[in-house]
């Protein structure tokens, strides 16, 4: 599970990230963010929303629903077509039972109650954003080697963004989810590799 050990908060180079809805700062119930989230353990009955699709969101959705809250999912894309591979852990499941609910964008908070962009409202008790970080990346990397945009991520577009001119790397910086971590880690790797080996060739 992708949930933050006790005490733990985001890293310096990642803030976490919240949308801005209107009304959510008149929400009775609570408001955390997915490095906040530790498990679903006393959310038994409660409904619960959580926001965003990607690993995080899903890996809690599942163990809300295990846990026996009422749990919901805002899911912008078709489900069976997310815009990056997720690792699921039986969520997809679950949501085809209707364990847990699909539901479109947040439109707006009254009181306890939430507005999506299909009209509908329905009462929650917590929700959890699990929608991502910003990328403080520019405030502390002093020479960036033209690999970092001005937003703090990747400024070539994928699949030349991993590496810059003078031996610095990125990995996981153009929103391409954990496979697309692990393709720029292995890309990495094989370029260190091959630099190692040049030497000896000589």
């Amino acid at each position: 599970m992708a949930h933050a050990a006790e005490g733990e908060k985001p890293r310096e180079e990642e803030q976490e990230h919240e949308e801005e809805v209107p009304g959510l700062d008149g929400f009775p119930g609570k408001v955390m963010h997915a490095c906040e989230y530790r498990t679903g353990k006393g959310m038994e009955g409660k409904a619960v929303l959580v926001v965003g699709s990607g690993n995080s969101g899903m890996e809690i959705a599942y163990d809300l629903a295990e846990a026996g809250a009422a749990t919901s999912i805002i899911v912008r894309s078709e489900i069976h077509t997310p815009a990056y591979p997720v690792v699921d852990v039986g969520t997809y499941a679950k949501i085809k039972t209707g364990e847990i609910r699909v539901l479109p964008a947040m439109k707006a908070v009254h009181g306890n109650v939430v507005e999506f962009a299909d009209g509908k409202r329905h009462p929650f008790d917590a929700i959890v954003f699990a929608t991502g970080y910003r990328s403080t990346t520019k405030k502390w990397l002093k020479s960036d080697d033209g690999l970092i945009g001005e937003d703090g991520m990747a400024r070539r577009s994928f699949p030349e963004h991993w590496k810059g001119e003078n031996g610095l790397y990125c990995a996981g910086m153009v929103r391409r989810g954990l496979y697309g971590s692990c393709e720029d880690a292995e890309s990495i790797a094989e370029d260190i590799s091959k630099k190692k080996k040049k030497p000896h060739q000589a």
